[in-house]
């Protein structure tokens, strides 16, 4: 149990108080989500995109990623990876514009004919991926 008696009064705050000092950042990323000229939640961009590769009938290795995806740009580096049954890879560019140009083209997007190994494409939470060998 706390005994409030005996706390410095200088640190006991009045959290009800309209007049507590808050960090506005802390209000301003909580009020409202930033929302597109569609309409829909805008996710923050990254310079490192998150690829699902769903429908996979054939094997997707670094190299197929890395001519598919170095096609808009210079890919820096690439990790695949299993979660939850599904295939997915982060894909590192040099910056946010060229993973915004490559997300808008190939969302949705198969890599081989046929319907096999579509695309979808997220903002990692990522910037610098940490790749071992």
């Amino acid at each position: 149990m706390v005994d409030y008696a005996n706390i410095p009064t200088d640190i006991i705050m009045d959290y009800t108080n309209p007049m507590f000092p808050v960090n506005q950042t802390a209000i301003d990323g909580a009020i409202q989500p930033t929302i597109g000229p569609d309409g829909k939640k805008k996710e923050p961009e990254s310079n490192v995109l998150l690829a699902t590769i769903e429908n996979m009938q054939y094997v997707v290795t670094i190299d197929v990623l890395h001519t598919v995806f170095s096609a808009f740009g210079t890919v820096q580096k690439i990790a695949i990876f299993e979660k939850n049954g599904q295939t997915r890879a982060l894909i590192q560019y040099p910056d946010v514009t060229t993973a915004a140009t490559v997300k808008e083209a190939l969302e949705g997007h198969c890599i081989y004919d046929g319907g096999y190994c579509k695309l979808h494409l997220t903002y990692s939470r990522h910037t610098d991926l940490n790749v071992k060998v």
